[in-house]
């Protein structure tokens, strides 16, 4: 019997360090030209969720049609939507600005 005992705890065990890995959540919101995504609010995303998951929900819910070479960022800095919320080191509540790459002025 003592064995099933330990069986059982490792398992328990293994619950418990499997709990530790389980994503954080971050409130996120896309601010775009064309209005914001979550309308009001934000919407709660896992830290190891695609960026570009959210901005293809603000893509569909703004009916925006052409977003080539627009870029995402995040207090000023550029972001890679092609990567989670936890690689771009992104946490808590997050604002993504979306939107054409801002061209140099010139002569």
């Amino acid at each position: 019997m003592a064995e099933g005992k330990e069986v059982v705890e490792m398992e328990t065990e293994n619950v418990l360090k499997q709990d530790h890995k389980h994503p954080k959540t971050i409130q996120a919101s896309v601010y775009t030209t064309s209005g914001a995504f979550p309308r009001k609010g934000s919407e709660s995303v896992k830290s190891d969720d695609l960026v570009d998951k959210i901005l293809k929900q603000a893509q569909h819910a703004l009916h925006l049609t052409d977003v080539t070479g627009w870029e995402a960022t995040v207090d000023g800095n550029v972001i890679d939507p092609n990567k989670t919320y936890e690689q771009n080191h992104l946490t808590g509540t997050v604002v993504i600005h979306w939107g054409p790459r801002e061209g140099g002025g010139g002569c």
